[in-house]
């Protein structure tokens, strides 16, 4: 295909094949042949329509050494029409083996994309064991001295240092002299139980 007339029969061809529903790829090639004879395969035209062409394209143009626009757009360049055809109907055994090779890739790459993952998981585990941790011992040294404080101001400590505590039969808290009228019957708290006791007079 050349002359004048070659671009617009090339485009035409590529859009009448595009309609067609059973078309898996278009090879636009020919062969050698003279810079003037393959000039149709630079025409502005052709480029575009190849460049929109939704069906995958494999450009053939020439000999091996020939370029063309054509071949720069295409989704395929093969170097003469009959690697073309070769590419476009590969080999089953070579399909499969290319196939093996893609998933032993994708299968190493899943491998070590898990493996870094499952490294940021445990270093993130570690910092939260790490956070808890310290956290726990934080509360712990808190509850501590809390419970320090508490148990200093503790009526039970007082008692301890020497000090008693009265009580009446109802369990108020006897604190004044005059609560204490003479046989006036009360408990009187110590540091380890109470004792029954009697008031016998008053003194100042």
């Amino acid at each position: 295909m050349q002359g004048e007339g070659a671009p617009a029969e090339i485009v035409c061809s590529i859009e009448r094949l595009q309609r067609h529903a059973r078309a898996e790829v278009i090879i636009v090639g020919r062969g050698g042949g003279s810079i003037e004879d393959l000039w149709a395969f630079n025409d502005e035209r052709v480029v575009r329509a190849i460049a929109a062409c939704s069906i995958p394209v494999i450009s053939a143009v020439g000999h091996e050494t020939d370029t063309t626009l054509c071949d720069l757009v295409a989704d395929h360049r093969a170097p003469t029409p009959s690697a073309a055809a070769e590419a476009a109907t590969p080999d089953r055994r070579d399909v499969a083996a290319d196939l093996g090779q893609l998933g032993a890739r994708l299968a190493r790459g899943l491998g070590r994309k898990s493996e870094r993952v499952t490294q940021r998981l445990d270093r993130t585990l570690d910092r939260l064991g790490g956070a808890v941790t310290l956290r726990l011992e934080r509360d712990r040294h808190q509850l501590s001295a809390i419970s320090g404080r508490l148990d200093a101001l503790s009526p039970l400590k007082i008692l301890e240092r020497g000090y008693s505590l009265a009580r009446d039969g109802a369990g108020h808290v006897l604190k004044r002299i005059a609560q204490f009228p003479p046989g006036r019957a009360f408990r009187l708290r110590v540091s380890d139980g109470e004792v029954a006791a009697r008031a016998t007079g008053e003194e100042s």
